[in-house]
């Protein structure tokens, strides 16, 4: 349960990173709406390779 509580309130908090930054990035809304979905998808899957990555630092040097 607390991990989906985590996940649900990062999903939550990066959804509004993403939508102020596509709106302040774009000048037209239409064309920041039409973005919206792929900076989304592009930022989660940013995060999730951080994520991968500190985790297999941490089973390389943390494991010593």
């Amino acid at each position: 349960m607390t991990l989906f509580l985590h996940i649900a309130m990062f999903v939550l908090a990066a959804g509004a990173i993403v939508l102020m930054g596509t709106f302040y990035a774009e000048p037209d809304d239409a064309r920041a709406l039409r973005a919206l979905p792929r900076r989304f998808a592009s930022f989660l899957i940013g995060s999730a390779a951080v994520v991968g990555l500190m985790i297999v630092c941490e089973a390389i040097f943390a494991s010593i």
